[in-house]
């Protein structure tokens, strides 16, 4: 019976290994995988425990913190309006908890815990080198400053820089604690820059800023105050090298090639331009409509909002957008527009709006169509929603068809009847057909990586005409002065004309930059290059995920004081959240986009103590663990860099919800679990020695 015991117990040993294995080397990659492992390795232990007869779970010093947590959980559960929404959440939460106590149970000794350092460390260099290759085309391709985002390849850009933050500082703990010879002081050093140029990879600040935050909190419990001036140099090289850019440049047009005239430099930042008139006129965004006549401002016109894009609706009717996704109606009088207090908008997030046969079709991302006619009385004739009409991105429309884009669904055509859309004549997936880019005509021309291909529509017929692979990696299209014009994410711009089935190059344009917007007149073509600084941009109010974020916690503290004691429950806030924003808050999300004022809307007051006693508890741990290791070779290197992370985590923390985050919420409970692990292995280690 021993003997068998003993096999079993083996058994369940290797089992364990294995999901502890499997856990390690998916921490940044896969989700799914990860937990398989994660409650693999649960499961064997519960399943030890009865074979054994021994608890293989120790205390942490967080029994009663989470007890207190989940209480508040609970209590939030039964009070909310949403009690099967808000349990299941707490659900989520609970089965995540016991990481802490799982990994600080099969760690064993220290040098089975090196080893799982170092898979973990090595596994996720392992998806940064290929997170890098990926990103490399990304950069070639100036997607960049197109998406201002990095691939997503396993998860969202901004969890995967989380996720790089704490091993970054893993390393940074490594590199300046460790006493060890220059060859592993480079090789730690190389490390330590490939993971960098990752998590600069991924283009997101909440990453690099939490991670700055874990590395100073090193540099402070180690007295390394020389390192805080190269930081502080590279800090200020950085904002000195990214500069804001708003700048309009004129160039002329000499047959096969550009020739630059002129540059005025704006105080805003240039988003888009329109010419008409001898004049030309820029969307400043904070800075106003700006009016140019001969290079000089004669005019500035100020918003309520930053102003982002101005239209002719008829010969004295101009609409202008504003960020917060408004439109507003300008009168033009003897030359000069006069602003109305005609205000209207959709009922969602405006992505494109176009004006056609006299109507405004503008689509939104969560709420579909809108059709709005005759400017007098903004009269909305039609809304179309669901799924056909979600998350489109561009309009084309003429007097017989609609063409809607949407990365989901692909490309769709309608006809009109009345101008409004009637029967769907045509529908293909974007990874089938590519991306439409122009629709002029009753030619439609569509991008793919390499070439364009062109149909004609006529007769509720799409029928393809010709493909040029002389214009590769187009992604945009402006029509302007009589002009069309297709640009590509390299910088180079074409000037184009239909003949017959064919597409004619009328000029070829290499430019150092990709425009934000074009347009032209008889004379010159006008381009806009805007590029604001990421560093500069977190402290920006009129930032777009700025702005996003301030409303969020605007509405989420109106929320907390209509529920200051439990909370409205663990639930998904976007429907709350409807009624709470200003009628011109579009973006809609189901959370708060920071840890404190997500658990005060969802948890209030209680939970809210709670929360704060958990993540000081916390705190405490990690600096306790390094106090008793400080003086001992890789534990203290890796117990302060799991106490860095948890800092990184924490400033990350101020600008997303990432403690509801399942893979950043794990990576928070595994690093805190080899801290203790470590540190108790430690203990045992000099208790057996002495």
């Amino acid at each position: 019976m021993q003997n068998s015991n003993t096999t079993t117990k083996k058994i369940i040993d290797n089992i364990i290994l294995g999901c502890v294995i499997l856990f390690l080397v998916t921490l940044t990659n896969s989700i799914f995988l990860n937990q398989l492992g994660y409650y693999g390795a649960l499961l064997a232990l519960i399943a030890k425990y009865f074979v054994a007869r021994k608890n293989p779970f120790t205390k942490t010093g967080l029994e009663i913190p989470f007890v207190l947590f989940i209480a508040a959980e609970i209590l939030s559960t039964i009070f909310s309006n949403e009690p099967a929404h808000s349990f299941h959440n707490l659900l989520k939460r609970v089965l995540l908890i016991p990481i802490v106590y799982t990994f600080s149970a099969v760690a064993g000794d220290n040098k089975q815990l090196k080893k799982f350092v170092f898979i973990y460390l090595a596994a996720s260099l392992l998806m940064m080198c290929f997170y890098l290759v990926v990103s490399y085309d990304y950069f070639i391709n100036n997607l960049y400053q197109l998406k201002e985002s990095g691939p997503a390849i396993f998860q969202y850009a901004i969890t995967s820089s989380e996720l790089m933050s704490f091993s970054l500082v893993i390393l940074f703990a490594f590199l300046i604690n460790e006493k060890t010879t220059f060859a592993k002081k480079s090789f730690l050093f190389f490390l330590f820059l490939i993971n960098l140029l990752a998590l600069l990879a991924t283009y997101k600040r909440t990453g690099l800023m939490g991670a700055a935050a874990g590395m100073f909190l090193i540099i402070i419990l180690k007295r390394k105050w020389y390192l805080i001036a190269p930081v502080v140099i590279l800090f200020i090289g950085m904002i000195v090298v990214e500069k804001n850019i708003s700048r309009v440049i004129a160039y002329q047009n000499n047959g096969n090639s550009l020739t630059q005239q002129t540059e005025i430099n704006t105080k805003g930042r240039a988003y888009n331009l329109f010419a008409e008139d001898g004049k030309l006129y820029v969307s400043d965004y904070e800075n106003g409509l700006l009016e140019f006549k001969n290079e000089k401002v004669i005019n500035r016109y100020n918003f309520n909002a930053p102003v982002t894009e101005i239209k002719k609706w008829n010969d004295s009717i101009y609409v202008a957008n504003l960020v917060d996704t408004r439109f507003v109606l300008m009168k033009k009088k003897n030359g000069e527009f006069e602003i109305t207090n005609k205000e209207f908008m959709t009922a969602g997030l405006t992505t494109d709006w176009e004006i056609f046969n006299n109507r405004i079709y503008a689509v939104d991302k969560d709420s579909g169509l809108t059709i709005f006619e005759n400017p007098t009385e903004l009269r909305i004739i039609v809304r179309r929603a669901g799924n056909e009409f979600s998350n489109i991105e561009k309009i084309f429309a003429d007097s017989n068809f609609v063409v809607l884009f949407s990365p989901q669904n692909g490309t769709s055509i309608y006809s009109l009847k009345n101008f409004v859309p009637d029967s769907l004549i045509f529908q293909a997936e974007a990874q089938n057909f590519g991306k439409p880019v122009l629709y002029a005509e009753k030619k439609l021309i569509i991008a793919e990586k390499n070439g364009l291909r062109i149909f004609s529509l006529s007769q509720n017929e799409l029928t393809e005409l010709s493909y040029t692979a002389k214009m590769p990696d187009i992604f945009s299209a402006e029509s302007a002065g009589g002009k069309t014009f297709l640009l590509s994410t390299k910088g180079d711009l074409y000037q184009i004309s239909f003949a017959g089935s064919e597409v004619k190059v009328e000029m070829h344009g290499e430019l150092s930059f990709v425009p934000r917007s074009i347009t032209a007149d008889s004379n010159n073509i006008y381009m806009s290059n805007v590029k604001r600084s990421r560093l500069a941009s977190a402290l920006d109010p009129y930032h777009p995920s700025n702005f996003a974020r301030l409303a969020f916690w605007r509405a989420g503290l109106k929320i907390f004081f209509d529920h200051p004691l439990f909370g409205a429950g663990d639930i998904d806030l976007a429907k709350l959240y409807i009624q709470y924003k200003r009628t011109f808050d579009k973006e809609i999300q189901g959370h708060m986009h920071n840890n404190f004022v997500h658990i005060l809307v969802t948890l209030g007051a209680v939970g809210f103590i709670a929360f704060i006693f958990l993540l000081i508890k916390i705190f405490i741990i990690h600096y306790k663990n390094y106090t008793r290791v400080r003086e001992i070779p890789f534990a203290s290197s890796y117990v302060l860099g799991a106490f860095g992370g948890f800092a990184a985590f924490i400033v990350s923390g101020l600008t997303e919800w990432n403690f509801g985050d399942h893979e950043i919420i794990t990576m928070v409970w595994f690093t805190l679990a080899l801290s203790i692990a470590i540190t108790k292995a430690q203990k045992n280690y000099n208790v057996q020695k002495d």
